[in-house]
Parts: structure tokens; sequence; C-alpha cells
């Protein structure tokens, strides 16, 4: 922006020369007339000059004291001074950007990964009825395919044999017996064989879904009734400030009313269960008293005299046989 002084500077130059010249014309006004006035004119370009010169550095020291837009302390955007790192508290970092939180994190997605594996295996082995040691031995015989198969044969063979069997590839031994009496060519006996295990892979299969539907059903009871558990306690626990003091008392009255009626398969058996032994507990159970905190004894004040009864001190003999002699 420039400087008002600038902006007209016939003014600036008329003003500040009509200044010096009548600041000089008083003690000159008796020299030469002509000589005064040329020196006059030079005096007053040059005080314009140095005037110019002031606002022009004035303009640097006050482009120079103001900081740029978005600079602190007259610091530039550039220069921006960092904070300190941190190296044991991390406070020179945001705390997403921790260090340590970013290590947990990163543990915390790769326990994820396992545990996501792991239901994986775990529901394949229960779709398909397979116990943890049938699916060790399958991966034992596939790894020693990769790196000793004469091994994997031998571990194998026994696998494949029932196999043949079960899919009706060998004939069973009254099939056999007919083809060697000459009831039954091979091929037939083998069509029948077959014919058998498709029958036989059928009703294995039917059973089989039984069964996982009855342990999927036992397992969703037992977890009802574990939630059905775990949802009174919670509830107990929230009102009853003395229910971790009772608790063992509980386990074994609950232990002795199992033993004798036996654990209750519905949600209603255990809460009902839950609440008569809570009661037999409460009707025995005894809260602890709060101790009262013991006062220090108030040790009573010996001598002196009460305020307002207080006796002058005798002065003579008389007064003390008047003060013995007084009514008590």
């Amino acid at each position: 922006m420039p400087h008002p002084l600038d902006d007209n500077p016939e003014e600036l130059n008329s003003s500040v020369s009509s200044d010096v010249l009548d600041a000089g014309s008083t003690d000159m006004a008796d020299a030469n007339a002509n000589s005064s006035d040329a020196t006059g004119d030079n005096e007053a370009d040059d005080l314009l000059s140095v005037v110019r010169d002031v606002v022009d550095e004035s303009r640097a020291d006050a482009s120079a004291a103001s900081p740029a837009e978005g600079s602190e302390d007259g610091q530039q955007p550039g220069d921006a001074s960092k904070k300190e790192p941190d190296d044991e508290n991390y406070s020179d970092v945001p705390f997403h950007k921790h260090p340590r939180f970013q290590h947990l994190l990163r543990k915390s997605k790769a326990y994820e990964t396992d545990a996501v594996r792991y239901r994986n295996v775990q529901n394949f082995l229960d779709q398909n009825g397979l116990v943890a040691e049938e699916a060790a031995d399958a991966l034992v015989i596939a790894g020693l395919l990769k790196t000793n198969p004469a091994e994997a044969w031998n571990r194998l063979k026994p696998v494949v044999q029932s196999l043949l069997q079960a899919a009706g590839e060998v004939l069973p031994q009254d099939l056999a017996q007919r083809v060697q009496n000459g009831e039954m060519s091979q091929e037939a006996a083998l069509e029948v064989s077959r014919s058998r295990a498709q029958v036989q892979s059928v009703q294995a299969r039917q059973t089989f879904e039984q069964q996982r539907a009855q342990r999927q059903q036992s397992q969703q009871r037992a977890q009802s009734l574990y939630d059905t558990a775990a949802a009174w306690e919670a509830d107990r626990r929230a009102k009853d400030p003395n229910f971790d003091a009772k608790m063992p008392l509980l386990e074994d009255a609950l232990a002795g009313m199992q033993r004798r009626e036996g654990v209750p398969n519905t949600p209603e058996g255990v809460r009902e269960q839950l609440k008569r032994a809570y009661d037999a507990v409460n009707a025995r159970y005894t809260p602890p008293q709060p101790q009262r905190q013991q006062r220090p004894a108030v040790r009573p004040v010996s001598g002196g005299s009460v305020a307002g009864n207080a006796q002058p001190k005798p002065k003579n003999m008389l007064d003390i046989v008047r003060a013995n002699r007084a009514p008590r």
C-alpha cells in the first residue's frame, strides 16, 4: 500500500519547502534575497529526500515486524518450531499415532485373524463330525504325501481299504461267496454292492444330521441356561451390596440343591433354583456392622471456678473470717 506522503509529492514538496523557508527567513531577512531563496529551495529538496528515506525505512520495519499470515511470534510459516520429541511418554504425537497404540492395534488385528481361522476350522470339524485326533491324522498324512510318500501310503492304506468297502467297491462276504458259487457274475455282484453302499451312505448321512441337530440344540440350551444364570447374578450384584460376601454361601446352597434335585434344564427352573438358594442364604446371613469411630474420652476439668461466681482474693484476716462464715 503506498504511503500517504507519496500520494501527492507536489504538496509534500510545497509544504516542506514553505516550512523550511519560513524558518530560515527569520534570521536571513536582511541578507541577499536572491541568495536566500536559492538556498531555501536546496534545503527543502534535501529535507524531502530525508523524509522519503525515513518513510521507506518505516515501511521495511513494519513489514519485517508484521508476521506473515499463518505464522506465530514473527516466525515464517516454514520456520514454525516443532515440539520436542518425547520418546518416553510420546506426548508429541496424537493418541491414534502413539507407537504403543499402533503396536496394540496391530496385535489386536493379528489376534482377530487367528480367531477367525480357528473358528473356521472348528466349524468345519463340527459340520463334518470330526474330532481333533481325526483332523490331526489327516493333516499328518497330507504332510507325508509331500515329504515321505511311502510312509503316507502305510498310514493311508487302512483308510483306503475301509473306504473301498464303504463305497461298495469291495464285495462283502455274502456276495463274494455267491460269485464263487457261480450264482452271480462279478459285475452283478459289484452293482449290488454299490447299491447297498449308496443306501447305507444315505442312512448314515441322515443319522449324522440328526445327531448334529441334537448337539446344536444341546449347546443352545446350555448357552441359554448360562445366560439366564449370568443375567440373574448381574441383577443381584447390582442390587445387593453384600452379594460378593454371600457368593460362597450361595454356591454351597446351589450345590446341595443340585445334588438332591438335579440341574434344571429350563431358564425358568434356573431362576427358581437360584431364588430359593438366595433366599436360604439371606435367612442366615448377618451383614457386618459398621464400626463406630470411637471418640477420645473427655477429661473432666478440675479446679478453677464457674464464670460469674469468682470470689475476690482476701486482703486481710477479716476477709478470711467472713469468707469462712459465709453460707455454703
